[in-house]
């Protein structure tokens, strides 16, 4: 089974849990029933910012396993250990950003996404990974403030 057709049924099992229709979900995610309906059997073509709009508003954890995803690529992509290393370190600076900011985890990664932090955080791994939590999170906000580092 692929993740596409794990993540539909997880949404759909919750969807369903919470007594929600397909609609309330769309409209208040910003996306058509359609849309929905395609993602949660598995065949929709999304952006990560729908996904984590959807979780958010079903208030869903994200739970990422890196390992798992890779072993399942390594058929069509190959990955490297420094970018499996990278995910994990914008997953991680996008959680504690989130709960530092008392934000959702899709709020946070939306406005760091927004204001460019996200590539930052990408493009300057090397320096940046060995930053404390506290350290990263004032960078943040200093670079969302307009602040030149």
């Amino acid at each position: 089974m692929n993740n596409k057709v794990e993540i539909g049924k997880k949404i759909k099992n919750k969807r369903l849990q919470l007594n929600l229709r397909m609609d309330d979900v769309a409209s208040n995610v910003g996306i058509t029933r359609s849309t929905l309906w395609s993602i949660e059997n598995g065949n929709g073509n999304y952006t990560i910012d729908v996904l984590l709009n959807i979780l958010d508003f079903l208030n869903m954890p994200i739970n990422i396993d890196s390992t798992e995803i890779s072993k399942r690529r390594r058929s069509t992509r190959k990955n490297t250990v420094l970018d499996k290393k990278i995910n994990r370190f914008i997953i991680m600076c996008v959680e504690q950003y989130a709960s530092y900011a008392n934000l959702s985890s899709s709020d946070a990664y939306n406005k760091l996404n927004k204001n460019g932090i996200i590539n930052e955080l990408k493009n300057d791994y090397e320096d940046m990974h060995g930053m404390s939590t506290l350290m990263l999170n004032e960078y943040i906000d200093k670079r969302l403030s307009g602040g030149i580092l």
